[in-house]
């Protein structure tokens, strides 16, 4: 069985380049790494007088922020290649005044119909 018949995992959907996602799946992905860093904080925030804890969530907060800086990259490639762009434009996310109307683009842009060199539609990786 080729890659295209398995199901889609969550470590591929957060952390693998290969594939298309469609534009509900990327931003539901951006939305949870939204609310896991807003929890984080939440919890920061909870916890000023006490030096352990809150020393504790705000190393939680720097690996948050490292994980979901290297799965929206991530999931911008995938979502690249559904529109049949190559992932290296995803580099754009970088450029501060560019990145929130890449974003929006993204979500809103309808991804190819018919199958790509990416992979088909929003099935995971190309095999």
């Amino acid at each position: 069985m080729g890659a295209e018949g398995r199901q889609p995992t969550m470590g591929w959907l957060l952390f693998s380049p290969s594939g298309r996602i469609g534009r509900r799946l990327y931003l539901l992905a951006w939305l949870f790494w939204l609310c896991l860093t807003g929890f984080v904080i939440s919890r920061m925030f909870a916890n000023q007088g006490e030096d352990i804890a809150l020393a504790a969530w705000t190393l939680g907060l720097i690996l948050c922020a490292l994980a979901s800086t290297a799965s929206t990259f991530l999931l911008t490639v995938k979502r690249l290649h559904d529109i049949g762009y190559p992932g290296t434009f995803a580099l754009c996310l970088f450029i501060p005044v560019i990145s929130p109307v890449i974003f929006v683009a993204l979500c809103a842009w309808p991804g190819m119909v018919e199958q790509n060199e990416f992979g088909s539609v929003h099935n995971g990786p190309a095999s």
